[in-house]
């Protein structure tokens, strides 16, 4: 891909002549008016509940209470990840950023952040890709389904890092070096498990066209150093430590799979810019337009747009106001359709978590003998464990069941075959179980069940 240098007929491949200008208009306008409505309804929610949008809360709230009461940046967050997590496991500069204004704005202040990162990554496209600004390019930009999903499902890091990234594709190609060297370091060093493999994927595409190889690798190595204390953080980080490699993987490929293209689109519209355009661009602005409407039909993703008109749950609070609720006491949280609202709704009120927020740190599996389970239970110091019913219903794991035989009062700690016991406190909504960790350890046998 050239510099910022175009010739003569490129202008005119760019105006996307021979098609009908007014639809053109109609279609950007209409994509325009969607975008607006969209942000709008996510910033008119103190805590927008989405898949990834409860867990930059939890943390900014952390880091501003750390802020205001020892004047200083944490680096660990022991109130989660059974006391071992990190308060940047990635996105330093928004949650910094967000941490300092969230006494004046609250909570609100992630959701700005959320819009803030989503327009900065439409901006850095167009910024990194100006070719796009004319015919069908900001159609086809603003219908990148990829785009369009992620303030949806609130991935915070991910917008601004991809706009910090995007924004150094832009300054590279006005020959402006160092400039892009810190930005796609802080790009990179926001979320490394996405951004990093991006631009490295960015850099060796680049070399097919740069005159200057070697000062491309150069200052992507700048870059790198600026990147790799992030990533040192995410390898030592318990959501990585406590996961299978085999979770692990098939988690960055899914998830790289899907957020690399916000960048990949704009990278493919440019290439396909000097062929039959007149056609392609609508083509491609229709084929993204019919994506966005199949994935509605995903369980996630029209979850994920419920998210626009949904609002905290409140029947944690519930709990935290009854008699049962203990504060310090460590709490595993098993529970579905919530977006992880109850586990910070339990943090903002002195308990701790025994996981962080994100499905492999949880840990959602059934165990093969109860032994283990109670063991798992005690390395984590779990103190209590709340089970809701979306949760039986939506992992159908044994976790439930085995709780039930725990709190037997054949069990409990005379048995001899478990490490644990536990209580239970049942309610219409919730199972509330204590684990008794006084239980006298006992050597795992075949007879574990």
């Amino acid at each position: 891909m050239r510099d910022l240098q175009p010739a003569a007929h490129e202008q005119e491949v760019a105006t996307g002549r021979g098609s009908t200008p007014w639809l053109r208009r109609l279609c950007v306008g209409v994509l325009v008016a969607g975008w607006a409505l969209v942000l709008a309804l996510i910033l008119g929610h103190r805590v927008f509940v989405s898949h990834d949008t409860v867990s930059n809360y939890a943390h900014v709230w952390y880091v501003s209470e750390r802020l205001s009461q020892a004047h200083t940046l944490p680096f660990r967050m022991p109130v989660i990840g059974h006391g071992e997590a990190y308060a940047f496991p990635y996105a330093f500069v928004p949650w910094v950023s967000a941490a300092v204004l969230r006494p004046l704005l609250g909570d609100w202040v992630v959701t700005l952040w959320l819009v803030i990162g989503t327009v900065g990554v439409i901006g850095a496209t167009f910024w990194a890709f100006p070719e796009l600004l004319e015919g069908w390019g900001p159609a086809a930009v603003l219908a990148n389904p990829a785009l369009v999903a992620s303030p949806i499902i609130g991935q915070l890091p991910f917008v601004w890092g991809a706009a910090f990234l995007l924004g150094a594709v832009g300054c590279w190609r006005r020959q402006r070096r160092w400039e892009a060297a810190v930005l796609a370091g802080l790009g990179q060093a926001t979320h490394p498990a996405v951004v990093l493999p991006l631009g490295l994927m960015l850099v060796v595409g680049r070399l097919w066209w740069e005159p200057d190889r070697r000062a491309l690798i150069r200052w992507y190595a700048v870059a790198l150093l600026v990147t790799l204390p992030a990533a040192l953080l995410v390898f030592a980080s318990p959501v990585f430590q406590d996961s299978s490699r085999r979770t692990i993987v098939n988690a960055f490929l899914e998830t790289l799979g899907v957020r690399m293209v916000v960048v990949l689109v704009p990278v493919i519209l440019c290439l396909l810019r000097p062929l039959h355009w007149r056609w392609l661009a609508p083509a491609a602005v229709v084929a993204m337009l019919v994506t966005n409407v199949l994935l509605l039909q995903q369980h996630d993703v029209a979850s994920a747009w419920r998210a626009l008109r949904r609002h905290p749950d409140p029947t944690m609070l519930t709990f935290i106001r009854s008699d049962a609720f203990v504060r310090g006491a460590t709490y595993r949280v098993l529970r579905a359709g919530d977006s992880k609202v109850g586990m910070y709704q339990l943090l903002q009120h002195g308990a701790r978590l025994d996981s962080e927020f994100f499905p492999e740190s949880i840990d959602i599996r059934s165990w093969s003998r109860r032994g283990d389970y109670t063991r798992f239970l005690q390395s984590r110091d779990v103190d209590f464990v709340i089970v809701f019913p979306t949760f039986d219903r939506a992992y159908r794991t044994n976790e439930h069941q085995l709780l039930d035989q725990l709190a037997m009062p054949s069990t409990g700690c005379a048995s001899s075959d478990v490490e644990a016991g536990a209580s239970v406190m049942r309610r219409p909504q919730y199972d509330v179980y204590r684990i008794e960790h006084a239980c006298k350890r006992a050597p795992a046998t075949a007879s574990d069940n």
